[in-house]
């Protein structure tokens, strides 16, 4: 009986532990709320674009738990298409209200010889912060030759992908291929779709691992043809520009150091290598004043020297003590008589 007393304890505790470590994760800006990996997994595995917007609009492939515009609901993100040569590209964006749009995240392609290609998908900088970049990747093994006698040994090293054999991608340079637009629109979505409420960080954080065994980060972009088709379309909202221009701000000042966590509200300053302070985020709360530094001494120390820091500090005058009063002397005790012996009869 004890034992299922304490079992829902244990998961409680485990619960808030997993809150406070995932909620570091996090950079606060709505891009942590679009699943990169996952969205370019859920591309390779759908041939029509039909059926890719609808993948990605799914609550249980745990892609989208964005909330752009506010209203406490997840957001439908709408896919559109373009090709011109060698170069293609499918971006991902929102309907913010009904004049204004927010890409999310383009799946660049360019096509690089007869049966090859390569793709990155790179996440909108206003959402994401600048070289939000996620690639396919795979591992391989290699030979390496030792030093001495020894036999060579295997190591694994990371190859570029080719693409070209991904359900979507040859279709997007055949003659089969059309431009694709969603027909959904600001306040007009399919029957098929219910929208839900956006799950919090340290749950929806905890559905990204098993993406990462497949995609990896890159710092810089191999897909420049398709990047530049694609730039002159792209679309912002000023709307979503305003509402997250704070945390923006402090993302841009110190990214490394700085992270807001949605989860517990916190703000996380590093100090050192792995110390982490957590005070509360209040930026309309004016800051203490500083004490002010001490100056040095100008009282000369050994060899006639000023000595640097706080002026000596002086030792405080104890109070005399008081005499000890004088005891009376003893009176003298009486001397005792000798009783008188008794007279014989």
């Amino acid at each position: 009986m004890k034992r299922w007393t304490l079992f829902p304890l244990a998961i409680a505790i485990g619960s808030s532990l997993l809150a406070q470590d995932t909620a570091r994760d996090s950079t606060g800006l709505p891009g942590d709320q679009f699943n990169l990996e996952g969205a370019l997994d859920l591309f390779k595995r759908n041939l029509e674009m039909e059926g890719f917007e609808k993948a990605l609009n799914t609550d249980s492939n745990r892609v989208n738990n964005l909330d752009l515009d506010g209203n406490g609901r997840i957001d439908y993100v709408r896919v559109e298409t373009q090709r011109e040569g060698n170069a293609a590209y499918v971006v991902m964006k929102v309907a913010v209200s009904a004049t204004e749009s927010q890409d999310v995240a383009v799946i660049a392609i360019e096509k690089t010889g007869e049966e090859s290609a390569i793709l990155q998908i790179i996440g909108d900088e206003a959402l994401y912060g600048p070289d939000a970049i996620v690639e396919p990747y795979a591992e391989e093994q290699g030979m390496a030759p030792s030093k001495g006698p020894s036999a060579p040994e295997l190591h694994g090293f990371f190859v570029t992908v080719n693409c070209w054999f991904w359900e979507p991608v040859p279709w997007f340079f055949s003659d089969r291929w059309y431009a694709y637009h969603s027909p959904w629109y600001w306040g007009y979505y399919p029957p098929w779709w219910n929208t839900w409420a956006p799950y919090d960080w340290f749950i929806w954080h905890g559905w990204w691992g098993y993406h990462h065994h497949w995609y990896r980060p890159w710092g810089s972009c191999r897909v420049g043809s398709a990047q530049a088709l694609y730039l002159p379309r792209r679309a912002q909202s000023a709307i979503v520009r305003e509402r997250y221009r704070d945390v923006r701000a402090r993302y841009e000042k110190n990214p490394a150091r700085l992270q807001k966590g949605p989860a517990d509200g916190l703000q996380k300053e590093r100090h050192g290598k792995d110390a982490v302070r957590e005070r509360p985020v209040t930026p309309d709360r004016p800051q203490r004043a500083k004490a002010p530094e001490a100056r040095p001494s100008k009282e000369p120390g050994k060899n006639g020297v000023a000595r640097p820091g706080k002026e000596p500090r002086q030792p405080e005058a104890r109070p005399a003590r008081r005499p000890a009063k004088a005891r009376p002397a003893p009176a003298p005790r009486p001397t005792p008589r000798p009783s008188p012996r008794p007279r014989g009869r």
